[in-house]
C-alpha cells in the first residue's frame, strides 16, 4: 500500500475537507503537542513524557529541524484532524510551528485554491523569553498549561476554547515569500542577538551581556574595541512615508514585547491595536546608545526614541530577526518589507484557576 507524504494530504483536497470539519464550533477538541527538545524548559526527557503522557497516542511529536517540524504539523492537522495546536518551547520554537502552517496554507491554496482555517494554538512556555506567552498571561511549566487545558476544555466542543487573535507582522524581500512573526527588530538586534549568545540564554544570559557592553563602553574593553561597529549607525529606515536618514535601530511588534521578569515592557499592545507598534533608536553614537539601554527597556521612552503606536508599513534594509531568529540579508541592500499580515493568529489565553 503506497502512503501518501503528510505534506501532500494535509495540501490536497482531502486534507481541507478534514481541516474544515475539524475547525467546526461543534467539533469536539483535539489536541496535538509539537515539542522542541532542545528548549530550555525541555531537556529533561522528564519534563517531556509529562506531557506525552497528557494527550492521545500518537497526538504528541518531538522535531529537532524544521523539515520534521512540518511533516509533524502536517500530520496532525491534515491526518489526525487536530484543532488545538500546543507548541512547547520558546519564541523560536512559535515562530517556525507558524511559519510551517503557513507553508502548508500555500501548498493548499496552490491545490485546491482555498486557504484552510487555522487551528487554535496554545503556547507552552518551554523557551527562556516566552514574549509571545507572556503577552497572552500563558505563565508556569509547561505540563501545568497543558493539564489546565485538558481539565477544562480537552473533552469539550471546539466553540467553548477561548481565542485571543493575535496579529502577525509579515517580513519579506523584494517579492520573496513572507516570513510570518510577532517580534521584529533590525540589524541592531540582528547584531546584539549574535552577541548576547555568547553569555548564555534567557535572562542571565541577557544581563550579563548588558553589563559587559556598558562597562565596555565607559572603561574600554577587547569586546567593545572588537564590537562596537555592529551598534551602527543605519541608513534610510521609512515608517508610513516619515524617513530617517540615519537611525541607530527599529523594533517592530505585534505583541507586548516584555525584555525582563516582572511585566517591564518597551512595548504595550492594547487588544485590538491596528497595524504594529514601532520604536526606533534615533541615537548614534554608540557610546551614547549603550547610557540609553535603561530607556530602551522600559515602555516610558526617552530622548534619542520615537515611539508610534500605530504604523502600518516599514521599509529598510539589512538582515533581521524576527521573534528572536536572525535572517541574513540575501544580497547586500536588499529591500525589506514590513506590514502587518491580513490574520491573526487564534490563540488560547491563560483561563486562570
Amino acid at each position: 500500500m503506497v502512503v501518501q507524504d503528510p505534506i501532500e494530504q494535509t495540501a490536497s483536497a482531502a486534507g481541507l475537507a478534514q481541516r474544515h470539519a475539524a475547525c467546526l464550533p461543534d467539533a469536539t477538541v483535539r489536541l496535538g503537542v509539537v515539542v522542541n527538545p532542545r528548549a530550555s524548559r525541555l531537556k529533561r526527557a522528564g519534563k517531556r513524557a509529562a506531557l506525552a503522557a497528557l494527550v492521545g497516542p500518537g497526538l504528541y511529536a518531538e522535531t529537532r529541524d524544521l523539515a520534521s517540524l512540518q511533516r509533524a504539523i502536517a500530520r496532525l492537522v491534515g491526518e489526525l484532524g487536530v484543532n488545538v495546536l500546543a507548541i512547547a518551547g520558546g519564541d523560536g520554537s512559535l515562530h517556525h510551528a507558524v511559519n510551517a502552517l503557513w507553508q502548508l496554507a500555500q501548498a493548499t491554496l496552490r491545490n485546491t485554491g482555498e486557504v484552510p482555517p487555522w487551528p487554535r494554538v496554545l503556547i507552552l512556555n518551554g523557551g527562556t523569553l516566552n514574549i509571545v506567552g507572556r503577552s497572552v498571561a500563558i505563565h508556569g511549566p509547561p505540563e501545568e498549561t497543558l493539564r489546565q487545558f485538558q481539565r477544562d476544555f480537552g473533552h469539550g466542543l471546539l466553540s467553548r476554547v477561548p481565542i485571543r487573535p493575535v496579529p502577525m507582522l509579515q517580513v519579506r524581500w523584494q517579492d520573496e515569500t513572507p516570513r510570518l512573526g510577532f517580534v521584529f527588530g533590525s540589524e541592531l538586534a540582528y547584531h546584539a542577538l549574535e552577541l548576547y549568545s555568547r553569555f548564555g540564554a534567557g535572562y542571565l544570559g541577557l544581563s550579563r551581556f548588558l553589563f559587559e557592553f556598558s562597562r565596555g563602553a565607559v572603561f574600554g574593553s577587547s569586546l567593545w574595541r572588537q564590537e562596537s561597529w555592529k551598534l551602527g549607525p543605519y541608513t534610510d529606515l521609512d515608517v508610513d512615508g516619515r524617513h530617517w536618514q540615519t537611525y541607530g535601530g527599529v523594533t517592530a511588534a505585534t505583541a507586548d514585547l516584555t525584555l525582563a521578569i516582572g511585566a517591564v515592557r518597551a512595548i504595550r499592545r492594547p487588544l485590538g491595536a491596528p497595524g504594529f507598534a514601532v520604536r526606533v533608536v534615533e541615537e548614534t553614537v554608540p557610546r551614547r546608545l549603550v547610557a540609553m539601554l535603561p530607556a530602551l527597556m522600559s515602555e516610558r521612552g526617552g530622548a534619542g526614541l520615537v515611539d508610534l503606536a500605530i504604523a502600518h508599513e516599514m521599509r529598510l534594509t539589512g538582515p533581521y530577526t524576527l521573534d528572536g531568529e536572525c535572517f541574513h540579508a540575501p544580497v547586500p541592500h536588499a529591500p525589506l518589507l514590513v506590514e502587518r499580515f491580513d490574520t491573526a493568529l487564534p490563540v488560547v489565553p491563560a483561563t486562570g484557576g
